[in-house]
Order: C-alpha cells, then sequence, then structure tokens
C-alpha cells in the first residue's frame, strides 16, 4: 500500500469522518431539515439578487427571514454536531494540504 493509498485509508476509516458521514444521512433525510435548508438557499439567492438591485428594505426583510431559519436550523443537536465536525475535518484537510504542497515543493526544488 503505498502512502496515498493508506492516507485515504485512513481518512474513511476516522471516527469523526464516520460519524460525519452518519450525520449527513440523518439531515438528507429528515424532511423538516432539508425543508429549512432549501429554503435559506432559496432566500439566501433572493438577498443576493436584492443587493444587486440595491433594494436595501428588501434585502433586509430576506436577511431577517435568513437568520430566523438558520437559528431553527442550528437548534438541532444533530446539525450543531455535523457543523462541529465539518469545521474540525476542514481544518484537518487544510493541515494535510499544507504537508502535501510543503512535500512537493521540496521534491521539485
Amino acid at each position: 500500500m503505498n502512502s496515498l493509498d493508506k492516507l485515504i485509508s485512513d481518512i474513511k476509516n476516522d471516527e469523526k469522518i464516520k460519524r460525519l458521514k452518519e450525520l449527513e444521512e440523518y439531515i438528507d433525510s429528515n424532511k423538516e431539515i432539508k425543508n429549512l435548508l432549501n429554503q435559506k438557499k432559496h432566500i439566501s439567492k433572493e438577498m443576493v439578487l436584492a443587493r444587486k438591485l440595491n433594494l436595501e428594505n428588501t434585502y433586509n426583510e430576506y436577511k431577517k427571514e435568513y437568520d430566523m431559519i438558520d437559528l431553527k436550523i442550528s437548534q438541532s443537536i444533530f446539525v450543531e454536531e455535523y457543523m462541529d465536525l465539518l469545521n474540525d475535518a476542514h481544518n484537518d484537510l487544510e493541515i494535510m494540504t499544507a504537508y502535501l504542497e510543503k512535500n512537493i515543493n521540496k521534491h521539485l526544488n
């Protein structure tokens, strides 16, 4: 097994990654959370459009609605855990990327 295969295997077998996948499946199958995420996505698009058209009052109304939906979503313990794990995974990915870049650059120079 080469280094890349080992890294991929280690990532797939990491307990945090396994839990992240479990939570992702739960969130994807939860109609209420899915609906809130879709609403949030739609409102986000409307906010961008309102901002482009300089409709500040409209933007602020959408922003209030967006924040309320965001609060509802964040109140789910599963979503909170998912976001924490996603943040951890992102940080781990940044560390791995920096390590790989360093080693690649060392071999190129």
